[in-house]
């Protein structure tokens, strides 16, 4: 079985060792004795050679650079992909106790500027209230097509809207859906820090596995201010280009700053890519041709 290899996580060690070799040279001092009157040569006094000890070498450790997750749009080979989220919650939305699930089927066509995103769960009505009115929604569809959002919400009349006004949340999801942006949401970087646990297959993707480092991701979501608090973590990484395969967690802290929306509490999550290449389409629905502002 392999050995798990151990990336420079927490600090760069090294060690040096400095040898300092002096070599003293002693002088010598002769006299020549004249055959005339004997006389006694003073010797001259020996140059003593004092050697200065070498200063000890200092060695700092190297701030640990990281590993770089990249964009999956980066891979040009990559013309679709699919984007399963579950977040298991359980904590307090907009006032209420919030226990239960909030589910994102979101598929992706980056050439074609266009993703939509299915969202469901127990979670959804409580956490999406601010946005939908106090419409009793069982799913909602967000479309992103070039930038533009359209909301599909199914009640007890199909309704399609865009917002009128920017909204906290809704605004974020311009820059598209995608796992490496989440985590950015989450930590304010795109980096990780981890031990790399072995290589893995993830949903047909040859991908490494990463074990988190608690103590440095929470430490790099603290420097960017943000109230959320890694337990444990492991993410997989595509071996070939780098982009999230999958990414299991278990955090705390709130969610209004890195999602835009109203939760404080407990969020165990689970991410996986798959579907490469396999959507062809991403269809607008008729009903948002016409769609209401909200």
């Amino acid at each position: 079985m392999r050995k798990p290899t151990q990336l420079k996580i927490v600090s760069a060690t090294a060690a040096a060792l400095l040898t300092a070799i002096v070599i003293l040279q002693p002088a010598l001092a002769g006299s020549a004795v004249m055959p005339q009157a004997a006389s006694t040569a003073t010797p001259r006094p020996t140059a003593r050679v004092t050697a200065t000890p070498a200063a000890k070498a200092t060695v700092k450790a190297t701030p640990d650079a990281g590993i770089v997750v990249q964009p999956i749009s980066k891979d040009t080979s990559i013309k679709s992909y699919r984007t399963a989220i579950t977040m298991n919650l359980d904590g307090v939305s907009n006032g209420k106790v919030s226990k239960g699930d909030l589910i994102a089927d979101v598929q992706s066509i980056p050439g074609q500027k266009k993703q939509s995103a299915a969202l469901s769960g127990s979670q959804m009505p409580q956490l999406l209230s601010p946005f939908l009115g106090g419409l009793p929604v069982s799913k909602l569809t967000l479309f992103l097509f070039d930038k533009n959002v359209y909301a599909l919400a199914q009640s007890l009349l199909t309704v399609c809207a865009t917002p009128k006004n920017p909204i906290a949340g809704i605004e974020q999801l311009k820059s598209g859906l995608s796992a490496d942006q989440l985590l950015i949401g989450l930590t304010g970087s795109n980096k990780i820090y981890g031990t790399l646990v072995g290589e893995e297959n993830i949903n047909g993707i040859a991908s490494k596995h990463y074990k988190l480092d608690v103590k440095q991701m929470n430490a790099l979501a603290k420097a960017n201010k943000l109230d959320v608090t890694l337990n444990s973590g492991d993410v997989w990484l595509a071996k070939s280009a780098g982009y999230v395969t999958r990414i299991v967690a278990d955090m705390n802290g709130s969610l209004n700053k890195s999602a835009g929306v109203d939760f404080k509490g407990n969020v165990k999550l689970q991410l996986n890519t798959s579907d490469l290449n396999k959507i062809t389409d991403i269809p607008l629905p008729g009903q948002c041709s016409r769609p209401i502002q909200i």
